[in-house]
């Protein structure tokens, strides 16, 4: 199988994967429909409206949402809307989705992308480097610090920077440090793990025989310990950057996705916390995708698979 079609076949399973988790949101989406007209249906009883008036609520409900159409009819226009991005309107928004979340998403990438940059940047030098000084000071101390990295929450190191440098670094400023902090300790991990398993392999011996060291032996190290690495470390950096954001954006009053995501949810926005949470499910379908195409890319075997 040519890489081209590995990258396709990936490509498509990546685009099965979305339209099943969309199809999870219109089944909740209309769950949490049904659960908001028994809530609006309840507090009609608690205040005494007649069973007429009642009937009335319910039947204009089920209208202005469309539940009298039938379930399948449904699904297709949900699917028709999610692919020319017809995302309905937000309620503690009063704007559609797409107004909402347009210039937020960017706000929240601004400062994930560099701060996941510098991260995986760091961590992966620096687990190389420890590998290659294996129970030498170089090594002590980067275990040190990946131990001290994992232990700081990076909610901590924001508001310590907020009070250090007020009015000096910007939230974004401070929340990319943070994301940096929070993905270094990882990444190293994964890199200083990586490479020590590499690093015992009779091409390493050859090449300290010949008298390579510093960077050439740590590419050499580098290149043939690239998949475990990316395998192990983009499942772990999604998981990471979603509990990252939400804390971050509350913090620090940073108006991105996540804050946006918990206003919806305070607020029983259903398309709206709906839509937030796509967006974070379509970055981690992406992030794998990419690392499936990574894995291909250096690795030829797996295309034959």
């Amino acid at each position: 199988m040519s890489y081209l079609r590995y990258l396709a076949r990936r490509f498509g399973f990546a685009v099965f994967s979305l339209y099943a988790v969309v199809s999870l949101a219109f089944l909740l989406g209309s769950a949490m429909i049904q659960k908001n007209l028994s809530g609006i249906l309840a507090s009609a009883r608690y205040n005494g409206a007649s069973p007429e008036r009642i009937a009335e609520i319910r039947a204009a409900f089920r209208a202005e949402r469309g539940l009298d159409v039938p379930l399948h009819e449904r699904y297709v226009s949900w699917l028709v809307d999610v692919t020319t991005l017809q995302w309905g309107q937000s309620v503690s928004y009063d704007a559609s989705v797409i107004a909402v979340l347009d210039g937020r998403v960017q706000t929240t990438l601004a400062y994930v992308l560099p701060g996941v940059a510098v991260g995986v940047l760091a961590g992966v030098l620096l687990g190389v480097l420890a590998a290659l000084t294996h129970d030498r000071l170089p090594d002590w101390l980067s275990r040190f610090g990946a131990y001290v990295a994992f232990g700081v929450p990076s909610f901590a190191v924001a508001l310590v920077a907020i009070r250090i440098y007020p009015g000096l670094l910007t939230p974004q400023y401070i929340a990319v440090g943070a994301v940096a902090l929070s993905v270094v300790a990882g990444q190293l991990r994964f890199a200083r793990t990586a490479a020590l398993e590499r690093s015992g392999e009779p091409f390493v011996t050859f090449l300290k025989a010949k008298g390579t060291g510093g960077v050439r032996l740590a590419r050499h190290v580098l290149r043939n310990a690239a998949l475990p690495i990316i395998s192990l470390s983009v499942t772990e950096l999604v998981g990471v950057l979603v509990l990252q954001i939400y804390v971050l954006e509350l913090v620090l009053g940073i108006d991105g996705i996540a804050q946006v995501s918990l206003t919806a949810i305070r607020e029983s926005d259903v398309a709206l916390v709906i839509w937030t949470t796509m967006v974070v499910v379509v970055v981690g379908i992406t992030g794998n995708f990419l690392k499936d195409a990574l894995y291909g890319l250096l690795d030829p075997r797996v295309t034959t698979q």
